[in-house]
């Protein structure tokens, strides 16, 4: 081939070459794309890796901070409480004795448990050692009796004397004189019950003789009671002078 041949211009170059050349431009152009995407693709990724990191650490940093959270705030502060109560509680039941009846049990049951019950079981009864006799004791020292006495009595009241009635108007002079008369009638021998109903003012005197009955020492006005004791059985007193006013005594026991 000359030299001519192969310095033809460009428009008169084969289609066919052309075209491949096109088809190379193409695909030489397609592979830039294509690492320009993967190279974007790299970064996409590069940069999704480290959000993640940075959500990483900020889930640590709220776990640690919960964790320290969580430490501050014990989900059981409410435990001592409640033993606190229930101890408190169980003392003032067993202070007013709550227990004693459902503990009760405790207390009869033997030492040793069941090896001693059967070892007592085995063994001959012991007769009972009996018990130290009561020493004697002294006896009481008895008061001695009451010493009685037995009186029957006129009274001859005067106004002012203790309990006259207030249709007594004499006065102490002229309780003085009647009651000397009375007694004048019964050493002359009239019956002393008869003078009594004539010339006593006590209530019901005359129904009942004027007797007093028995009476234990000390159970009179004072100078009754030394007047009777100065007398004997059957004798009669002069006048005895009162707050109740003139009494004459005759004793009976």
């Amino acid at each position: 081939m000359s030299k001519e041949t192969k310095k033809q211009p460009k428009a008169e170059q084969d289609p066919e070459l052309d075209k491949e050349q096109a088809e190379e431009e193409e695909e030489d152009e397609e592979e830039e794309g294509a690492e320009g995407e993967s190279d974007d693709e790299e970064e996409d990724e590069e940069e999704d890796e480290e959000e993640d990191e940075e959500e990483d650490e900020h889930a640590q940093h709220q776990g640690h901070d919960a964790a320290a959270h969580g430490d501050d705030e014990d989900p059981y502060w409410w435990t001592p409480h409640v033993v606190l109560a229930v101890l408190v509680l169980v003392g003032i039941l067993g202070f007013f004795g709550m227990f004693n009846k459902p503990l009760g049990f405790l207390a009869a049951k033997p030492q040793g448990g069941a090896a001693h019950t059967e070892t007592a079981a085995t063994q001959p009864a012991t007769p009972a050692t009996p018990a130290t006799p009561p020493r004697p004791t002294a006896p009481a020292q008895q008061q001695p009796p009451r010493e009685m006495f037995g009186a029957k009595h006129f009274l001859v009241m005067y106004k002012g004397s203790m309990r006259a009635p207030a249709n007594i108007t004499r006065t102490k002079e002229e309780a003085k004189a009647r009651a000397e008369e009375g007694l004048k009638k019964v050493k002359d021998g009239a019956k002393f019950e008869t003078v009594v109903g004539e010339y006593s003012d006590e209530p019901n005197a005359g129904a009942r003789g004027g007797d007093l009955g028995l009476f234990p020492k000390g159970a009179m006005v004072g100078p009754f009671q030394e007047a009777v004791e100065k007398l004997k059985v059957n004798e009669v007193s002069g006048l005895v002078e009162t707050p109740f006013g003139y009494h004459v005594i005759l004793r009976t026991k």
